[in-house]
């Protein structure tokens, strides 16, 4: 029984129905559609030339659509872990051999004044954004609130549609708690070539709303008033682990799982956003919000529940499209106490994050998909093998990086790291 019908839970059952083995699958979904994919949200989706249907992880002939026990429109209220039943919210219950809590992550709401308005959104699920994309018209006065990667990204596309866009963000600079400054700054310059005005270091206090009850302008920290005919606010999710601690299952963030993503009952799983799980190549538990990771997760226990003894260690991989822009984020940056520097003559940047001994843990790349893809996938390999790069082949944008993983992975590193920059700050892993 799979609990979560987001990218971790329908890729699982996706999988399962095409293991070898039989089993029987139920999934239950509290969205009122079958799985499908997220990243299309605040692109295809908000530009209205992505349907739900375009966005499906189960293709219109797929076997899991007839092989799959699918419960949409219903949420699980509770777990009885000695009889091996989960309760639904309709009054029903099923029961389970194993169990899998793939429920996700939910965003954080505003509570000031005048942000519970019709027209103050979030963007989470399909029905949200097709709601936000149809006053996707040119001129509209869109406030986003949060410098994150979904505020970003819905700015981006909204500038296609000729909108005006203010961004409102708390920290200082954008992705403060993500990515490194300068990233940072040729995004937000990026940004601000594109027509959008960004807002730092100042919150929103209070929605203000004329008398048909619409917000019609947002009063900011910094005593300035700025009009908007609509708002989406992003500034974070919290993972949804109230269905596991009310079960007395182990939570740190998420619900805490071994490298196998089992939890402390043996019969129950967790996977993706929701799941804090032991990753072997950085020797600590980690939570990961990625399209990738879900993928990653899916795979892992459809190999366990087959009899396979696999661990989930693949490097993070996280993207962003902005723009003709991509940013690309591999490994665990934060963990990482300097950074060397690899810039093309297009300007694309990649930063490699190393540890005092020299060991690479993360890599940070801005640039096009052509410029930066390549080097941060061998990025990726490189902190995979645990490997303590050159340096002076890190930097220089003529070596190829492949030659650092034929070199091997050497026990203990053989030269200094001499290209320091201050530690970015810790990302909300």
């Amino acid at each position: 029984m799979i609990v979560g019908g987001g990218q971790a839970g329908g890729r699982l059952a996706q999988a399962l129905v095409a293991a070898a083995r039989p089993f029987s699958i139920t999934l239950i979904c509290r969205e009122p559609h079958p799985p499908y994919q997220r990243p299309p949200l605040s692109k295809g989706v908000l530009l209205g030339t992505a349907s739900l249907d375009d966005c499906l992880i189960w293709p219109p002939d797929d076997r899991a659509w007839k092989a799959v026990d699918l419960r949409l429109g219903v949420s699980a209220t509770s777990i009885d872990r000695e009889a091996r039943r989960v309760h639904l919210e309709d009054g029903k219950s099923v029961a389970y051999d194993r169990l899998v809590l793939a429920t996700g992550s939910r965003v954080r709401r505003l509570s000031v004044p005048g942000s519970d308005r019709g027209n103050i959104h979030c963007l989470r699920s399909v029905d949200q954004a097709q709601e936000i994309a149809k006053h996707f018209a040119r001129g509209k006065r869109l406030m986003i609130v949060g410098g994150g990667f979904i505020g970003l990204e819905i700015a981006a596309s909204a500038r296609l549609r000729h909108l005006d866009i203010t961004v409102v963000e708390a920290s200082d600079r954008l992705l403060a708690r993500v990515v490194p400054n300068r990233i940072a700054s040729m995004l937000a310059s990026r940004h601000r070539a594109e027509g959008v005005r960004l807002h730092m270091g100042a919150m929103v206090e209070e929605f203000e709303t004329d008398v048909r009850g619409v917000a019609k302008a947002a009063r900011l920290s910094s005593g300035e008033m700025l009009p908007c005919d609509l708002a989406v606010v992003g500034v974070g999710v919290a993972a949804n682990v109230e269905l596991a601690e009310a079960a007395g299952l182990a939570t740190e963030v998420g619900v805490r799982v071994d490298a196998s993503l089992r939890t402390s009952d043996p019969a129950i799983f967790a996977c993706g956003d929701v799941a804090t799980f032991w990753h072997p190549v950085f020797d600590r538990f980690v939570r990961v919000e990625a399209f990738q990771n879900a993928e990653d997760h899916a795979r892992v226990i459809a190999g366990v529940l087959e009899g396979g003894e696999a661990v989930c260690d693949t490097v993070p991989f996280f993207w962003s499209d902005q723009y003709d822009l991509s940013l690309q984020i591999v490994g665990l940056p934060h963990l990482g106490s300097s950074t060397v520097t690899r810039q093309d003559n297009d300007g694309a940047v990649i930063l490699f994050h190393l540890r005092a001994d020299g060991r690479i843990v993360g890599a940070t790349g801005l640039g096009t998909v052509g410029a930066i893809g390549r080097d941060i996938r061998l990025a990726q390999a490189l902190i995979a093998a645990r490997s303590y790069p050159d340096p002076a082949v890190l930097s220089d944008p003529g070596a190829r990086l492949k030659t650092l993983l034929d070199r091997g992975t050497p026990d203990a590193p053989a030269f200094a790291v001499t290209h320091r920059s201050p530690r970015p700050a810790a990302p909300g892993l």
